[in-house]
């Protein structure tokens, strides 16, 4: 924006988004500094708000006569639009004051005069008013654009943001899994030793009951010896022969006992064996998980169903209306035929 003949950007003085300019009571050389004071005091001669410290650096440093009011007295500021050098042709950098509607072209006074020949050249004058309304209904369309726009990165925003926070997540998912599958060992575990402790006190004692028999025998076998051996050195004919009869009997049952040992013994291996889903998940190793990434298509309500034309209402009707900008260069008129007008009225 532009106030008394200053050039100031668009947003320090009014805002064309809600309708119409509203003057905002700020210091406009604070503005421009990047800072925010209230102003207290209004510049007519220079159409400028100031607030206290701005005033007097205004009338001293600033030529010229100035005159001051109090900013609340302030009703309607004239204001000027600054068009950011929309308005200049971008080949000549003058002003542009023409339309050349044969080659769809803004023009400059020099762009007006390379297009003598076209038949449909007019001045910006004439024709600008017609299209005050084309031009509110354009400007409703680029805040519905910048709606759409702002929503598409409000949602690129949230779904960043849900990304990363499942990337947080997908650590806790495998661990979860670890913990179950801990869980699992742990109760696998339990129960290994439950079925082991059983069939190792089966075994245990049929143990004990073979050590007890043979610990009888073999003191049987101790107590025999020194008299065996007494009889061998001192004993009778008769002792002999008694005690000779005794240890055949003897050795025979003791034959028996070690046959009937021999029969029933046995070494008890234990081991364990894994299904066969748990050996391929250890061959398969890391890659037992695996990152499934889905791209879901999201749909607006605009794609859902076809909003009408701003230009001209009608849902039912198939309108080949685009808002554009009209191309801002001088350049020699182009040969060929005539470009398709986009105005359907």
């Amino acid at each position: 924006m532009a106030t008394g003949g200053e050039n100031i950007r668009n947003e320090d003085i009014c805002s064309d988004i809600v309708g119409g300019c509203v003057t905002l009571r700020s210091c406009i050389p604070c503005i421009k500094d990047n800072t925010s004071t209230y102003a207290t005091q209004f510049c007519t001669i220079c159409s400028e708000f100031l607030c206290d410290d701005c005033k007097r650096g205004h009338s001293r440093f600033k030529p010229g006569k100035h005159s001051f009011i109090i900013a609340e007295d302030v009703i309607k500021v004239p204001v000027v639009v600054d068009m950011m050098d929309i308005d200049k042709c971008e080949e000549h950098k003058k002003k542009i004051k023409f339309f050349c509607k044969d080659h769809s072209l803004l023009c400059c006074s020099t762009c007006a005069f390379i297009h003598r020949a076209c038949i449909n050249v007019d001045e910006l004058a004439k024709i600008a008013e017609e299209k005050r309304e084309l031009l509110n209904d354009l400007k409703r369309d680029l805040i519905q654009a910048a709606g759409k726009k702002s929503d598409i990165i409000k949602d690129c925003i949230h779904m960043k943001l849900s990304l990363n926070e499942k990337l947080s997540e997908l650590p806790k998912d495998i661990e979860t899994l670890r913990e179950q599958i801990n869980t699992l060992f742990t109760k696998a575990t339990t129960y290994i030793n439950s079925q082991a402790k059983d069939v190792i006190d089966v075994e245990s004692k049929r143990l004990s009951e073979r050590q007890t028999s043979s610990v009888k025998v073999l003191q049987d076998i101790n107590d025999i010896i020194p008299i065996c051996s007494a009889v061998v050195d001192n004993g009778t004919p008769q002792q002999v022969f008694i005690f000779a009869r005794t240890i055949e009997r003897k050795l025979n049952d003791i034959k028996i006992h070690d046959d009937q040992l021999q029969n029933s013994h046995f070494t008890l291996q234990l081991s364990l064996t894994f299904t066969e889903e748990i050996s391929t998940l250890l061959k398969i190793g890391s890659d037992f998980v695996q990152l499934k990434s889905l791209r879901i298509e999201k749909k607006s309500d605009a794609d859902d169903k076809r909003k009408p034309c701003s230009h001209h209402g009608d849902p039912t009707r198939s309108c080949r209306c685009t808002a554009y900008f009209y191309r801002i260069r001088g350049s020699a008129p182009r040969k060929g035929p005539r470009p398709v007008s986009n105005n359907t009225s």
